[in-house]
């Protein structure tokens, strides 16, 4: 396999690319952001081969030239503006483009370019709008309403529909997949992302020697960033996939503070609290209620795949590349 990844040197695609490298593919990274130096000294020591393609998925030219100087076989399509109502208001221009307009070039170079086996669209949870919050149970593709309200779940809805039908008229194989709340290794602060997770925002103040103060005690369907790589990779390898949408979560149901009492095994002058009426809470979880999870059943079912659901061995994992590559997080 040599996949290109739209969006390679952001948080899911340097686990991707890392994922790739490992089993010994290769990968190339198309991105606007450089490959960050300790992720470069990474994937170094890995057997796969990359390179980088420093460019702008909207524009279209500079998309098509990476697929004319690469033999490409495989296509992610990760870039994305993960915007907050600030963003939304300033520059929807932006989020539009990004979001939609980055997908198109790159499914067309793709279809051009020939040789491409899939390509695999990198949709959110966000998809579903307030159905995410609100309702019993685990949310199901194309069974749960979507009714998405920001601007950037709107994109990742209308990606899909947008996959659909390039699917057709381009006789592409073309697939998406809605991601649960990501947290892991290789998170990084781009400019293009308004919500960084409460995982890394924990590690950070354990690493600050600072005591996180979360703002209430959650328990939420978390997705370890490497298991979503993997994930992506066994839908990307499968023969024939049935459907055209799938989530990738694995009802990994735990809380910001049990990562904070991982940590505090490693950090032992770390410490974290619940904030109190008197205390404002320097973590922000993104939202004062709990999610729905995502049902992982239809990628288990269908091609056989299946992510863990106990979250101990991301925590040690995670821990271990802190520890590892904590300069990642250095200015």
């Amino acid at each position: 396999m040599r996949a290109l990844i739209a969006g390679g040197c952001g948080f899911v695609g340097m686990n991707i690319a890392e994922a790739i490298l490992r089993r010994g593919d290769d990968a190339v990274l198309f991105d606007a952001n450089p490959l960050h130096w300790e992720a470069a000294r990474a994937f170094d020591l890995l057997p796969g081969a990359y390179s980088v393609e420093q460019g702008d998925v909207r524009n279209a030219r500079t998309v098509a030239a990476a697929f004319i100087n690469h033999e490409i076989d495989a296509v992610f399509y990760g870039a994305a503006m993960t915007s907050g109502p600030a963003r939304e208001r300033a520059s929807p221009d932006q989020v539009l483009a990004v979001n939609l307009l980055g997908l198109v070039n790159v499914i067309n170079a793709a279809a051009k370019a020939g040789g491409v086996k899939r390509v695999i669209n990198i949709s959110s949870g966000s998809a579903y709008g307030r159905h995410r919050l609100y309702g019993e149970g685990d949310l199901v593709e194309q069974v749960t309403p979507s009714e998405p309200e920001t601007l950037y779940g709107i994109t990742k809805y209308t990606s899909e529909a947008v996959c659909r039908r390039l699917t057709d008229l381009l006789s592409m194989d073309i697939r998406s997949v809605r991601l649960s709340a990501v947290y892991g290794p290789w998170e990084v602060d781009s400019g293009a992302r308004d919500t960084l997770s409460p995982f890394m925002q924990v590690a950070l103040v354990s690493l600050s020697g600072e005591t996180a103060i979360l703002p209430r005690a959650d328990r939420q369907d978390w997705v370890y960033s490497r298991d979503v790589a993997t994930a992506l990779l066994a839908l990307m390898d499968a023969e024939a996939p049935d459907y055209d949408l799938y989530h990738i979560a694995s009802n990994q149901v735990c809380g910001v503070q049990d990562w904070s009492v991982a940590l505090k095994s490693h950090y032992r002058d770390f410490n974290f609290t619940i904030a109190t009426s008197s205390q404002t809470p320097n973590i922000n979880l993104h939202g004062d209620k709990d999610r729905r999870s995502l049902s992982g059943a239809r990628l288990s079912d269908d091609i056989g795949h299946t992510l863990p659901s106990e979250p101990t061995a991301a925590f040690r994992d995670f821990l271990d590349w802190i520890i590892q590559h904590g300069a990642f997080w250095s200015k």
